[in-house]
């Protein structure tokens, strides 16, 4: 039947809706689903090219027709050529009158199952035995009769009923509901999961379980549909040995099917299989047409299971379906250096980071932290890989709370929807604005940094609150973060330091144009046009290289010569040091102006994570730039990284002591620093006690506090080679004041 648009229908009668995904999303207009939403939330969903619906409440499931005789509506009404439509009129809905779903009540509703339903259950597969053993019942709700099928909780308690229509109620135009409304899904068969198991099966829909069951097979069902299963269910599954899913041999049961199997893989359990339903013939597609009609038994069934692998059912590369402007790293970069050259190596870092999604082996995020001063250039970097949303996923301001949330005013079936973990799952994470999480008082601020600390190891997030109790996104969570901020004071980075710091930072080291300067950007292009332009071949580029790579990069390793994973490794030995956590005080000061320092014992992390990750940010960049091996063109990045991530002052004094050959004293340290000779002591004797550098008191023969001199240790000495200056692109100028050059 040819029909007017589920978008034109509900226009014409006059209900509100907004787009999401893809989607129509309004208000239940089957129950009572939304009577506590706010305006702009709601359980009912359309799809507007198919006209099919969906509550994520209530379970109610149909399509334009089915809607067009709920509302009353005669269906010459939603034909292209049809008359006029009557608007829903706002009647107040009579309540429903609830029932206790006591052990006592379940078995009535048992007791009362017609024998002609019965019989209709065996012709479907399913067995007098298992009939009683599951109380399937008989019942009125909603003023029409259902068979029951009730649901406990992972507690052996009875939380609803399945309701599945009378056959022989042709004027009910829902196949299934749920009692009570708005009820939590829950898993039919928890009792399944209590104990080890061999083999279990994970099926689409209650009656196929039912099918089943009556063949011996143990299996279970999400009581939510295809599109349903909670990450907090599937640790419950680590006891059985083989889990197998077997889903209808539909587009929904596909995709369902491939985020279950995505989840247990990403727990790493060992014995994953799927069970892929023969062409059946006739819109046959499920579980009980396979036993009932298509004629399979036990033995067949199980021989259609197969291994799946991580790499088969990974939604990690998604699918480039936009057209684009094929562009080349090179047409990128050019594009940048014309319109904001300052800008280009930030830009490529940013790049390098989100192109670490293709590579199948990497598990564990980038983040980065692009620090300037406002106006410096840091949002307009972050801007040029914004609104790419099948890749990136962009936020001006947010707190780590909101990656699991636990909002006291949220109902608990709703607060899946607000979690932000599988939003930014296999995308880049921008954050615009991160100063305002760095502003916090100290408490809140470690608590925060303790949760992006954790979600920053990949591996999700668990909580527990006395709120909603255990909220467990647990498995693979792979993300990448690009964030901004102002400088960062220095307690940020003790206290980052303590709880093992994640994080990484580029110093966008923006300095104060000249008026002639101002006056050429005030008259060339818009300032809006260039960033456009760039943000164009931005998305343009990566949709480039998605293409190119739609299967993702298996990395070899072996490939990589071991001199330029030599520089990897001395960057991050380098970055542990510089970011140890230490405490160092003035302890005493002599008549001749001698100061004494103490500290406390260093707490050095070891460079481990930090290599991986720089290893990682390379190969990212050999991506970005058409390769699979890194070479040496890909070290800069970390090269500068290693040195920008340290504590402000800490980063400042390395660059100079490189600057000058790996040897400076306390007065030159003064004079760049533009420090006090007390701070420059602490310092030196800072980098002294992370083991950076050696300190040693030289002897000028002048009055007054002798001079110090630090000098770079031999394992650091390789940054001011003329290697690291050939990767880092800067000439050697040594700079040499002599200590009369330093005396008034």
């Amino acid at each position: 039947m040819e029909t007017i648009t589920i978008t034109e229908y509900l226009a014409r009668k006059g209900i509100a809706y907004r787009e999401s995904g893809g989607e129509l999303v309004t208000h239940c207009v089957f129950g009572e689903c939304d009577k506590d939403s706010r305006p702009n939330e709601g359980h009912l969903y359309f799809n507007p090219q198919t006209s099919q619906y969906h509550c994520k409440k209530c379970d109610a499931q149909g399509n334009i027709v089915t809607l067009c005789k709920h509302l009353g509506d005669d269906l010459a009404e939603i034909r292209p050529d049809g008359g006029a439509i009557t608007p829903v009129p706002h009647q107040k809905k009579a309540k429903a009158v609830n029932v206790q779903l006591t052990p006592e009540y379940i078995a009535s509703l048992h007791k009362a199952l017609p024998d002609h339903i019965r019989e209709y259950l065996r012709k479907r597969g399913i067995s007098d035995a298992i009939i009683n053993q599951q109380q399937i019942g008989w019942g009125d709700f909603y003023g029409r009769s259902w068979i029951t099928i009730p649901i406990t909780n992972a507690e052996g308690v009875y939380v609803l009923l399945k309701l599945r229509k009378d056959p022989e109620d042709a004027n009910n135009t829902n196949k299934m509901m749920v009692y009570p409304k708005g009820a939590q899904h829950e898993i039919y068969g928890w009792e399944m999961l209590k104990g080890n198991v061999s083999d279990l099966v994970i099926c689409e829909g209650e009656f196929d379980r039912l099918v089943l069951l009556a063949n011996g097979i143990p299996a279970v069902t999400g009581t939510g549909g295809a599109a349903t299963f909670k990450d907090e269910w599937t640790p419950y599954f680590l006891k059985a040995e083989r889990v197998y899913v077997c889903f209808d041999r539909d587009e929904a049961g596909k995709n369902g099917a491939t985020k279950v199997l995505t989840k247990f893989l990403d727990l790493d359990h060992e014995n994953v299989f799927c069970i892929d339903l023969p062409d059946m013939g006739d819109g046959r597609k499920d579980v009980t047409d396979y036993f009932t009609v298509h004629g399979g038994d036990v033995d067949a069934f199980i021989r259609l299971a197969r291994r799946v692998t991580k790499a088969e059912v990974s939604d990690r590369i998604v699918r480039i379906e936009r057209p684009y402007k094929p562009t080349t790293f090179e047409e990128w970069h050019n594009i940048i250096a014309i319109n904001f050259p300052e800008l280009t190596f930030p830009a490529e870092i940013c790049l390098s980071i989100l192109t670490q999604i293709l590579i199948h082996e990497i598990a564990n995020p980038f983040a980065l932290v692009l620090v300037g001063v406002p106006s410096g250039g840091k949002t307009i970097c972050i801007n040029f890989f914004d609104a790419i949303d099948e890749l990136t996923y962009a936020t001006d301001k947010f707190t780590p709370a909101s990656f699991v949330t636990n909002a006291s005013n949220v109902k608990r079936e709703q607060l899946a929807e607000l979690d932000l973990l599988p939003r930014i799952k296999h995308k880049a994470f921008l954050v615009r604005d991160l100063a305002t999480l760095f502003s916090k008082r100290d408490d809140d601020l470690n608590e925060c940094l303790g949760i992006l600390t954790r979600v920053l190891d990949g591996e999700g997030l668990s909580t527990d609150t006395g709120i909603h109790g255990r909220r467990n996104l647990s498995g693979s969570y792979l993300f990448m973060m690009i964030a901004a901020s102002t400088p960062l004071p220095t307690r940020i980075w003790k206290m980052m330091g303590s709880l093992g710091s994640r994080l990484f930072f580029y110093s966008m080291q923006s300095r104060e144009k000249e008026v002639d300067e101002l006056v050429a950007q005030l008259k060339s292009t818009a300032f809006k046009e260039k960033e456009r332009a760039c943000r164009n071949a931005t998305r343009n580029l990566l949709y480039t290289i998605w293409d190119a790579h739609k299967e993702g990069i298996v990395w070899n390793r072996d490939a990589d010569s071991d001199e330029t994973v030599a520089v990897i490794a001395r960057c991050a030995k380098l970055l542990a040091k510089l970011r140890g956590v230490i405490s160092v005080w003035k302890e005493k000061k002599h008549d001749d102006g001698e100061i004494d320092f103490d500290y406390t014992p260093p707490v050095i992390e070891n460079p481990d994570r930090i290599s991986m990750l720089f290893y990682n940010l390379c190969r990212g960049h050999a991506v970005a730039v058409g390769r699979q091996q890194i070479s040496q063109d890909d070290l800069k990045l970390i090269v500068e990284l290693a040195i920008d991530s340290a504590p402000t002052t800490r980063a400042e004094l390395f660059r100079e002591l490189v600057a000058y050959g790996g040897v400076m004293t306390t007065s030159q340290i003064e004079k760049r620093l533009d420090c006090s000779k007390p701070t420059a002591l602490k310092e030196m004797r800072t980098l002294e006690a992370l083991g950076v550098c050696t300190l040693k008191e030289l002897k000028t023969g002048q009055a007054g506090q002798p001079e110090n001199q630090i000098t770079l240790n031999e394992d650091f000495s390789w940054f001011f080679s003329d290697e690291c200056r050939r990767i880092r692109g800067v000439e050697h100028i040594p700079l040499r004041d002599t200590l009369s050059d330093l005396v008034d």
